[in-house]
């Protein structure tokens, strides 16, 4: 049996254009959902990537509490969405859109990131990351050479 090739685990902030193509993993924290153009905002540190959540969201059970006979598929976690600043880990292929996307609206208070609107991650999996440990992801990643280490706080 053949198995889909895995992403690689790339951290936000060093994403480049050279990415684009490639199936990443990818972790952030959720600053935005936007349900009418499925767009996720993405932000690590100061960086930010629009992730387009359109194939692996169901905006009807995002809304809707009773789904398939009165409930939500049981082996889907929407949670995530309604969590503002939640840690998520993203896979999907990184690619350059035609035309720059809309970057979603972010509350008045919060900071917003450096986004290139012309690339964006089309997720095929979103799943919350609560207990993530960036400092020793970014740590491991770099003890195997994929990136190199970063002076500055998380």
């Amino acid at each position: 049996m053949q198995r889909p090739a895995p992403g690689t685990v790339i951290m936000l902030d060093c994403i480049t254009d050279d990415d684009v193509g490639r199936k990443l993993r990818v972790a952030g924290r959720m600053l935005m959902y936007d349900p009418s153009t499925a767009l996720v905002l993405l932000s690590l540190s100061s960086h930010g990537l629009l992730v387009d959540t359109s194939l692996v969201i169901d905006p009807d059970a995002v809304l809707s509490t009773v789904k398939w006979g009165g409930t939500l598929d049981p082996n889907v976690n929407y949670n995530w969405i309604h969590e503002r600043q939640a840690w998520v880990w993203v896979m999907g292929w990184l690619e350059r859109s035609e035309q720059d996307l809309p970057i979603p609206e972010l509350p008045p208070y919060t900071s917003p990131p450096d986004v290139d609107p012309s690339i964006v991650l089309k997720a095929l999996n979103v799943t919350p990351a609560r207990d993530l440990d960036v400092v020793g992801l970014r740590s491991a990643l770099a003890a195997m050479g994929e990136l190199l280490p970063m002076t500055y706080p998380v």
